[in-house]
C-alpha cells in the first residue's frame, strides 16, 4: 500500500509540475504582478498536498516588501515559502540546470549564483538591491547549502547586504519537517538526488511542514554581520538548537 501510494503521488506531482512549466511559459510570464502572486500561492499550496506535505504556518506575515532568511532543508522549502508570501528567490547556479524544477526556478524570476564567484555575489546584490527599490519581495537561503533540518548552519551574511543598507526590513523564518509529530530527515535532500528525496517525500506517511515566521529585523544602524547574528539567534531558538554563531563566537 505504502508503494502504490507513493508511485501514485509521484506520478501526480510529475503531472502536475509539467502543467505549471506550461503554465510559466505560456501564461505567467504576461500576468500582472498580484495576479502572479495569487497563482503562485495556489499552485505552490496544491503541490504541497499532491506530495502529501501538510502545510502549517505559525506567526504573522509581514505584509510589505521585505527579505526573508530561512533554513534550508528540501526542494520544498520553495513551495511552503511561496504559500506564505510568494518573492524571488536567490539559488545557486546549479539548480538552473535541474530537469524540471530549473525550468520552473528560471520562470519565476529566481536569480541563480554562482557560489565560488566572488563576482557573481556583487553581481546579484545589484540584482537584489534593485528588486528591493522595485518594493519586491527577496527570498535567501543564507546557510549557503542545504541541512538535514535538524540543526542551523552558521548564516551567511553577504546577500543580506542590500536589505542593511536600504533599511529594508528583515523577516526571518525556519522551516521544520515532521513525520507523525516527530522531526525527520526525509525531506532533505543533503546527500541524495532530487528524484531520490521525492519518492521519500511521497512514500512517506504523516508527513508535515511547519513554517515559523518569526518577529522583523530592523537593519536601521546595524551592519550585516550584526543583523547575521541576530535572525541565527531567532531562528535557533525557534528550532530548539544550538545556535552556531554564537558557538563560534564562543570557540574564537
Amino acid at each position: 500500500m505504502k508503494m502504490l501510494r507513493g508511485a501514485i503521488r509521484f506520478a501526480a506531482a510529475m503531472v502536475f509540475v509539467v502543467a505549471c512549466i506550461l503554465m510559466v511559459l505560456f501564461y505567467l510570464q504576461w500576468v500582472k504582478p498580484e495576479k502572479k502572486i495569487g497563482f503562485l500561492r495556489t499552485w505552490c499550496r496544491a503541490l504541497l498536498c499532491i506530495v502529501g506535505i501538510d502545510l502549517k504556518i505559525e506567526g504573522k506575515v509581514y505584509d510589505q516588501h521585505c527579505l526573508i532568511v530561512a533554513n534550508h532543508v528540501s526542494f520544498m522549502d520553495i513551495f511552503g515559502l511561496n504559500v506564505v508570501k510568494p518573492g524571488r528567490f536567490i539559488a545557486k547556479s546549479e539548480i538552473a540546470n535541474w530537469p524540471i524544477f530549473g525550468q520552473i526556478a528560471k520562470g519565476v524570476d529566481t536569480l541563480f549564483i554562482e557560489r565560488k564567484n566572488r563576482r557573481s555575489i556583487l553581481t546579484v546584490n545589484q540584482q537584489i538591491s534593485d528588486a528591493l527599490s522595485r518594493k519586491q519581495t527577496i527570498m535567501l537561503f543564507p546557510e549557503g547549502r542545504t541541512s538535514a533540518g535538524t540543526t542551523l548552519l552558521p548564516l551567511r551574511s553577504n546577500l543580506m547586504e542590500p536589505a542593511v543598507m536600504s533599511a529594508t526590513p528583515i523577516q526571518p523564518i525556519v522551516l521544520l519537517y515532521r513525520e507523525h509529530g516527530l522531526p525527520t530527515t526525509k525531506a532533505s535532500y543533503t546527500d541524495i538526488s532530487l528524484f531520490a528525496c521525492l519518492w521519500n517525500i511521497v512514500s512517506s506517511d504523516g508527513l508535515t511542514l511547519t513554517i515559523k515566521v518569526l518577529p522583523l529585523i530592523d537593519p536601521t544602524g546595524k551592519d550585516r554581520r550584526e543583523v547575521a547574528a541576530e535572525a541565527s539567534a531567532m531562528m535557533s531558538e525557534a528550532m530548539g538548537v544550538v545556535d552556531p554563531m554564537q558557538a563560534m563566537n564562543l570557540l574564537n
